[in-house]
């Protein structure tokens, strides 16, 4: 259980570090720049959200992940005011309004904490795939318990993703992961598990004219079955032609666990597929390694990917892995 909450983690943010070059960029932009990702890479000059990062370095993604690690170590539980909280200081301390890198309904989030706003009804309109990037530790947190883990990504989406399909999304990855650090599920169980914590989700969130998240994992998972019989590569590509792979979270999740679904589990396989579509890249292979990860730990996970990206980022994920577990 310690190796899949850790190769969570990390598979995560390996995920976020290797697709951060190809943010916003198409599979074939992709290949006509860098060819086809398979490790980390330097961002090229195309590349204009992360064009000041380095090669190996981490994302607003990973960032957010930590935040709410934090909150679940200090709090031993999750805690709305402290996120708040942590989530006011990062922002400012890191100047994130001034960046490229935040998303818009993260954006309007931190404006509101900032200035003093309604966030929560502010949230209400939160469409985007920030709340589901950094429910990792959520689920983390709440091995094996879906229900307590949905109702934490539940809290933790409301404040700025408050929508249907944004708290659908973090429901859908909390459980997922959930699932996968428990042990004792197939890779066609833990997408059970997130589909049931995307209609909880949206359940909770305000309603707005938007796609379902639930839907589109079903769909997900019917592409990839109608289309066993091809490469991962072709698959996937299917799933972003009918899906999509931007920012939106009933675009980013459906396709972050198709592809975990059609990987069968591999983190390695998982991400570099999902870096290679594109779009948001960062933020799907990330959610993509992070449930993978979660499920068949850090098997897949190269060594020297991993002491790179501890290296490089100066996190200690093993720790924090170990930290959740035990407060759990």
């Amino acid at each position: 259980m310690i190796d899949r909450a850790y190769g969570s983690l990390l598979g995560a943010a390996i995920g976020d570090a290797m697709g951060m070059p190809a943010s916003f960029m198409s599979p074939d932009q992709i290949k006509r720049v860098y060819g086809k990702i398979t490790d980390f890479v330097k961002p090229a000059k195309e590349q204009i959200a992360h064009g000041s990062l380095t090669k190996g370095e981490v994302t607003d993604d990973t960032e957010e992940n930590l935040i709410i690690s934090s909150v679940l170590i200090e709090a031993k539980r999750f805690d709305v005011e402290l996120f708040i909280k942590k989530m006011r200081d990062w922002a400012i301390n890191r100047k994130m309004l001034e960046s490229t890198v935040i998303g818009p309904s993260t954006r309007r989030f931190l404006e509101a904490i900032i200035e003093g706003n309604d966030y929560m009804e502010i949230g209400k309109k939160g469409d985007t795939n920030g709340g589901a990037m950094r429910a990792m530790p959520i689920g983390i947190f709440h091995h094996g318990n879906i229900d307590k883990a949905v109702e934490d990504a539940i809290q933790s989406a409301l404040p700025s993703h408050g929508s249907k399909p944004g708290v659908a999304s973090t429901c859908a990855v909390a459980a997922a992961v959930a699932a996968g650090v428990e042990g004792g599920f197939t890779v066609k169980e833990v997408m059970e598990k997130a589909l049931y914590g995307a209609k909880r989700g949206e359940e909770a969130g305000f309603d707005i004219p938007a796609p379902s998240v639930a839907a589109r994992i079903q769909l997900a998972m019917d592409i990839v079955d109608k289309n066993r019989n091809k490469s991962l590569e072709a698959i996937c590509y299917e799933l972003y032609r009918y899906i999509g792979s931007d920012m939106k979270s009933y675009e980013s999740i459906p396709l972050s666990l198709g592809i975990f679904y059609a990987a069968e589990g591999n983190a390695e396989k998982g991400i570099i597929a999902a870096v290679n579509i594109g779009n948001d890249a960062d933020t799907n292979a990330s959610i993509t390694g992070g449930i993978c990860g979660a499920f068949s730990g850090t098997r897949y996970l190269k060594e020297k990917w991993i002491e790179e990206i501890k290296t490089r980022n100066k996190i200690d994920f093993m720790n924090i892995a170990k930290e959740l577990l035990m407060l759990s």
